[in-house]
C-alpha cells in the first residue's frame, strides 16, 4: 500500500474511533434527545463525506470502453498472444515477453472490428492472423 493511502486509512480509523467514543460519552453524559441530535448530525456528515469520496473516486478513475465485433479481438489492457484465422498450426513456443515498463493504458475507447483485427489499450506481444500460418 502506498504511503499516503496507508496514512489515510489510519486517519479514517482514528476519526471513526474518536466519533464512536464521543457519541458514547454524549449518550451517557446528556439526555437522549441531545444524543439523538448529535448522532443525526454525525451520521449525516459521515454520509456526505462518503458520498464525496465515492464521487471523487468515480470521476478520477479512467474508463476504457472495449468493443470487438465481426471476429476482431480487443482488450482493455495488454495482450500476450493472439491467433486468428483458419488452419493455423502452432508450434510450442514460450509466450511473448512484454516490456517490463509499459506506458499507462489508454483511457479512450478500444475497438476492433473485422476478421483478424486487433486492438489493445496496452502492449501486444504477438499477433498471428490469416489462414494456414505455421508459427
Amino acid at each position: 500500500m502506498q504511503g499516503w493511502k496507508k496514512a489515510a486509512v489510519i486517519v479514517c480509523t482514528a476519526l471513526c474511533a474518536v466519533a464512536a467514543v464521543g457519541l458514547t460519552v454524549v449518550a451517557f453524559a446528556v439526555d437522549l434527545a441531545t444524543a439523538d441530535q448529535v448522532g443525526s448530525l454525525v451520521g449525516a456528515s459521515a454520509g456526505l463525506a462518503g458520498f464525496l469520496v465515492s464521487l471523487w473516486a468515480l470521476l478520477r478513475s479512467p474508463a476504457t470502453a472495449v468493443e470487438a465485433s465481426a471476429g476482431g479481438v480487443a482488450a482493455g489492457g495488454s495482450i500476450g498472444r493472439i491467433v486468428t484465422g483458419d488452419n493455423n498450426r502452432l508450434t510450442p513456443s514460450p509466450p511473448a515477453q512484454l516490456p517490463s515498463v509499459s506506458p499507462a493504458p489508454s483511457t479512450g475507447p478500444v475497438s476492433a472490428a473485422g476478421s483478424g483485427s486487433t486492438a489493445a489499450a496496452g502492449n501486444i506481444g504477438e499477433i498471428i492472423t490469416g489462414d494456414g500460418n505455421i508459427a
